[in-house]
């Protein structure tokens, strides 16, 4: 029986490209796991709606991992969200999906100019370290999406024109990050199974 990936978040998980047959994101990760993987990304979404839906939307279906993406709404200045409700409401969220399920994932940096004043870089990275700290509170699994992007040299190629979007490029690292994560999650567990039935 395959296992679940439920991807929870904002227009980045979706897939946001106009055209959406099937999110960029999740055939990637079917790809690379060979696990069902469900999209709940919703495009413009914050945290706050975020949790209106997330009963419906991550908590009644069956699933063995869950990423949970967002602040690319909650810190905008057009749509924002307090800095310390949007901390809370990762906490919440990851406590609810169950922290060694939970993936928290910190939200990308956007190229200021192409955002034209919706959104800027040293506002993305206190939101940035509000998901580290809540993947440290509740003892998830965290992806540094934040910090890998601004690693490269010129994270630019990885986003679509509008500076906030990801193109093909971005996909193929986020996938990758998140196929990572959960293989060496899935790894440990195998040995550490191994070693107790030694």
């Amino acid at each position: 029986m395959k296992k679940r990936l439920i991807c929870f978040g904002d227009s980045i998980t979706a897939g946001w490209d106009g055209k959406r047959e099937q999110p960029s994101l999740t055939r990637r990760l079917e790809k690379g796991l060979g696990w069902l993987v469900r999209n709940a990304g919703v495009p413009g979404e914050t945290t706050e709606q975020a949790l209106a839906r997330m009963d419906r939307d991550v908590l009644i279906h069956s699933y063995d991992r869950v990423t949970i993406l967002f602040g690319a709404n909650d810190s905008s200045f057009h749509k924002g969200i307090p800095l310390e409700k949007f901390a809370d409401n990762v906490v919440i969220i990851a406590k609810a999906c169950g922290p060694d399920k939970a993936i928290l994932i910190t939200p990308s940096p956007v190229i200021e100019e192409k955002q034209k004043g919706k959104r800027m870089n040293t506002r993305v990275a206190l939101y940035a370290d509000a998901v580290r700290r809540a993947a440290v509170e509740t003892k998830s699994s965290l992806i540094d999406l934040h910090r890998f992007m601004l690693e490269e040299s010129d994270y630019g190629p990885m986003l679509q024109e509008d500076g906030l979007h990801f193109s093909n490029a971005g996909y193929d690292l986020l996938s990758a990050l998140i196929v990572r994560e959960i293989k060496k999650a899935e790894n440990h567990k195998k040995s550490f199974f191994n070693r107790s039935e030694s």
